[in-house]
């Protein structure tokens, strides 16, 4: 993974009509879901930087991640493959079957298809380092066994839910036998923790420019400036009272989903 230079991490992609259909319902997790036609032309954006998208292969330049296993990673796939594209998604098992969710078909299928599934936590627990270290195992280790199960070797890579990384968070992922850990810290430098490689990712929202998402994947450093800046911002937000930073994150989603996309980077 020499070469790798950007990992992006998207959601679902669903029409604004039904939005709370797939995947997580409700405006906070709205603000991370892009219409079908804003994310073929984000995927028409990527393309034309000419970089090589991958798994993470020698050669390979960018990674696109798609987070939660909700109903719409088929389709994704789909449109990836249009372009000779595979991504890796990452599932939360204890979603499987449910509704918006993926079944245990719809994994299978994305694994057959060439793409990466990995662990996206058990239950997706909205401060992962919050918890215990029993806790920590117990969702690291659960999610690697059920998908074991319905793929028929466990995955070797896996992303922590919610941004909300600690050491044990980490350290848990490493003895649950993972081999790469995806974080939502925007950055590019992948670090090494005991045999485990440990890799930031950008996020991308629901109105974020096709414009902007190929400038981060591409290296702009105003565009990944900006969103380390926010990281910082919000990291610092959650520290200090995450209880105060969920309800302004639910009145700022209130406000998305009353305006239209932004089309502005």
């Amino acid at each position: 993974m020499a070469d790798l230079n950007c990992a992006l991490v998207y959601h679902d992609v669903v029409a604004e009509r039904d939005r709370d259909t797939v995947g997580f319902g409700g405006n906070v997790a709205g603000i991370y879901k892009l219409t079908p036609e804003r994310f073929e032309a984000h995927l028409d954006a990527l393309a034309a930087t000419g970089l090589r998208f991958g798994l993470g292969e020698v050669g390979t330049q960018a990674m696109l991640t798609f987070d939660d296993g909700g109903g719409s990673s088929l389709w994704v796939a789909a449109e990836l493959e249009r372009r000779g594209w595979r991504g890796a998604f990452f599932i939360i098992t204890s979603r499987i079957g449910t509704p918006g969710f993926l079944d245990a078909a719809g994994v299978r299928e994305l694994h057959a298809r060439g793409h990466e599934v990995g662990s996206h936590s058990h239950t997706h627990p909205s401060y992962m380092g919050r918890l215990s270290s029993t806790a920590l195992a117990e969702e690291w280790n659960l999610s690697r066994t059920v998908l074991a199960e319905l793929l028929g070797s466990p995955p070797r890579s896996a992303a922590v839910p919610g941004g909300s990384v600690s050491a044990a968070v980490v350290e848990q992922a490493v003895r649950a036998g993972y081999q790469r850990l995806f974080t939502s810290t925007p950055g590019t430098r992948a670090r090494e923790h005991t045999g485990m490689r440990v890799l930031g990712r950008y996020t991308i929202w629901a109105n974020d420019t096709p414009e902007l998402a190929a400038a981060l994947a591409s290296g702009a450093f105003v565009a990944r400036a900006r969103r380390w800046l926010g990281w910082q911002i919000k990291s610092a937000a959650k520290r200090l009272s995450p209880a105060v930073y969920e309800a302004m994150r639910s009145v700022r989603a209130g406000r998305r989903a009353s305006q239209p996309q932004d089309d502005s980077i």
